[in-house]
């Protein structure tokens, strides 16, 4: 065969795309006519009945099942066999969760969280948040020193009085008394 016989790399390109172009058109038509043949609902009543046929076949698959235990003979302390396979201990599903969330934070972040969720830190959090660190001390605290300083620093500055500094930690210690008995006075009239 000649140079000139056999044909062009760009004449075979253009067969070719015309090809695929023409397979692509019936393919189109193809899917257009299934779509207008089969409605939304009938392909879902054929997935649940392939569904159900993947049900009945694993079912008749599946050797004979011993008899469900007795109720009496087991031990209520013994929990159920789905809550031991679907649900993780406390401690662990918390650990999980941890680490998840900490995946998607910044690098900075992370490292801050993975100091603050030590065991110890978190101890001493907790410990802090039920005695010290509770709204109520922290608001009659704030609210008392500030009411209290403010009043006391006037009062020097009109007087000529010099202030010794430690006014301010009384006013704050004061403040965190009052906000506690304003909590139990409040916890007293919320149960009546």
């Amino acid at each position: 065969m000649s140079l000139e016989q056999q044909p062009r790399p760009h004449e075979q390109l253009s067969e070719h795309q015309a090809d695929l172009d023409r397979l692509a058109r019936q393919r189109l038509e193809e899917l257009k006519s299934e779509r207008e043949i089969g409605s939304e609902t009938d392909s879902a009543d054929r997935r649940a009945e392939a569904a159900r046929e993947v049900i009945n076949q694993h079912k008749a698959e599946r050797p004979t099942e011993a008899p469900p235990p007795d109720p009496a003979e087991t031990s209520p302390a013994e929990p159920k066999a789905a809550n031991r396979l679907n649900v993780l201990p406390p401690a662990l599903n918390y650990q999980h969760t941890l680490m998840s969330l900490q995946q998607h934070l910044k690098p900075a972040s992370r490292a801050f969280s993975r100091v603050i969720h030590q065991p110890a830190v978190e101890a001493a959090s907790e410990a802090l948040g039920k005695t010290v660190a509770r709204p109520s001390v922290i608001n009659g605290a704030l609210w008392t020193a500030l009411i209290i300083g403010t009043v006391f620093y006037l009062t020097a500055r009109t007087f000529g009085y010099r202030l010794s500094g430690s006014e301010m930690l009384f006013a704050l210690l004061g403040g965190a008394i009052i906000g506690i008995v304003a909590e139990a006075v409040w916890r007293a009239f919320k149960r009546q």
